[in-house]
This record gives C-alpha cells, sequence and structure tokens, in this order.
C-alpha cells in the first residue's frame, strides 16, 4: 500500500480549522450588501426629508404661539448682550400666571425662613405643640443628657428556650418527647 505523506512544516492539521465553514467571500458578500442597504435607508431618508419640506399642502403649518406676538424684543444696546438667555424682554408683558418672577430672591427668603425655624433667638411652641430650640442648644443638652436608651430590658420569661439550652440540666429520655407546642395533653 502506497500512501502519500504531504508533509508540510508549516500547517498543523491537529489545530488547523475547518476551511469549508467560513469564507472571505461569504464575509465581502455580507459587507457590500450591510453597505447597500445603508446607502438605501440613506437614500430613502433624503428624498422623504425634501418631499416633506416641499409639500406645506399636506402638512400646513401651525399657528404661531399667541405669547410671541405679546412681547417685542427691543433691539440689544449693549454688545455683550446678545449671550444673556432673555436680552430685553419685558417681564411686565409676559401674561399671567407667572411661575417665579424673581428665583434667586424666592431663594433667598425661602433660606432666611428656614433659618428662623432652625435658629430661633428664643425657644417657641408651634401649633402640634412641639417646642422648637436652636440646633446649637438641642446639640449641648444632647451632650449633657446622653441619647435616649430603651427604659427596661425584655422580661426574663419573653427570653426564647433555645439561648438557656439544657446544659447542666436534667434531660428527658431519647424515647420521650415532649407535646408540640399549642397541643394539650388530654386529661385522664
Amino acid at each position: 500500500m502506497a500512501t502519500e505523506h504531504n508533509y508540510d512544516p508549516l500547517r498543523n492539521p491537529q489545530v488547523d480549522y475547518e476551511r469549508e465553514d467560513l469564507s472571505a467571500r461569504g464575509i465581502l458578500i455580507f459587507l457590500v450588501g450591510l453597505l447597500v442597504c445603508g446607502v438605501f435607508v440613506e437614500v430613502v431618508l433624503w428624498g422623504m426629508f425634501r418631499f416633506m419640506a416641499k409639500s406645506d399642502v399636506l402638512f400646513p403649518q401651525p399657528t404661531p404661539n399667541p405669547m410671541m406676538s405679546a412681547q417685542k424684543l427691543k433691539p440689544t444696546p449693549v454688545p455683550g448682550s446678545i449671550f444673556e438667555n432673555n436680552p430685553g424682554a419685558d417681564l411686565k408683558l409676559f401674561p399671567e400666571p407667572r411661575l417665579q418672577v424673581n428665583d434667586a430672591g424666592d431663594m433667598s427668603k425661602f433660606r432666611t425662613m428656614e433659618h428662623k425655624v432652625l435658629y430661633p433667638e428664643q425657644p417657641f411652641t408651634d401649633s402640634t405643640g412641639a417646642v422648637h430650640i436652636s440646633i446649637s442648644e438641642a446639640m449641648t443638652l444632647v451632650e449633657q443628657r446622653g441619647l435616649p436608651v430603651r427604659p427596661n430590658p425584655p422580661p426574663e420569661s419573653a427570653a426564647p428556650q433555645a439561648e438557656s439550652g439544657n446544659a447542666g440540666g436534667p434531660q428527658e429520655p431519647s424515647g420521650a418527647s415532649a407535646p408540640a407546642a399549642g397541643m394539650q395533653e388530654p386529661a385522664h
């Protein structure tokens, strides 16, 4: 029996892969198909946007916001004011209800009211009956008196039996068992 031995030192058949499963041609065909689909989608979107831009009959423009006509912006006198959010807007012409006109002033008022509650000059009692003192006074009282603790430890009878165990006590014989909890023995 004659056997051909084509020995190639650069090719090891034990670590080779199956050459019929994956080919470079298949990958290239997939990438070209992906490119064609991408170009097709771009052309369709471009045509759709061109159609929508030129078809005012099918898609009429909405009426402008009535608030836009109420405020006429003044020309900007200062060249640097172009970088403002609303240069020259007259807030007196802004329609009601105005939700927040002066946010910095409102925040300052809020902080002042909160500071009066947290740091009162004199202790006071509110409508619920709670006495309010300043935070520094409350911290001094906590430092002097300490934090409140539980007044009484739980009673010994409420402690679970598993903690005490049967160490050192009489043990029941292995054959006898106590009745289950909640069940009573029948009276004789």
